[in-house]
């Protein structure tokens, strides 16, 4: 079991998401916005990231950097989900450390198998 947050600004996305990571036993912390996304990470210990890059407020670039420069465990894995442009960002995750990434819209299983591969337990 994970504890994973989910930064994702579109309810219903999130709510697919929580529901096949939690069918799954993976215990699930919503943040609609990357502002929220950080706070969370500031307060709680998580063991893994699911990231949209485009977020209100705080976008996933910035939350990525944060995270790198020591916000919190630097070596937290990240798996992005967008549904922009994810080729244009691929430099941008080699360089920091995202090896996982994810098109919109995903298949549910699809997403849950990356997860899996986090789950060492």
């Amino acid at each position: 079991m994970l504890h994973i947050l989910l930064a994702e600004d579109d309810a219903n996305h999130a709510t697919l998401a929580r529901q096949a990571l939690e069918g799954d036993g993976h215990l699930i912390t919503i943040a609609p916005d990357g502002r929220a996304a950080l706070a969370a990470l500031a307060g709680q210990a998580f063991d893994l990231i699911l990231l949209d890059m485009r977020l209100p407020d705080v976008d996933g670039r910035e939350v990525i950097d944060r995270v790198r420069s020591g916000l919190v465990r630097r070596d937290i894995p990240i798996v992005v989900l967008t549904g922009y442009g994810l080729r244009q960002h691929l430099d941008f995750f080699s360089r920091h450390g995202v090896r996982d990434y994810l098109a919109k819209p995903y298949d549910c299983d699809e997403l849950a198998t990356i997860v899996r591969a986090y789950d060492h337990n």
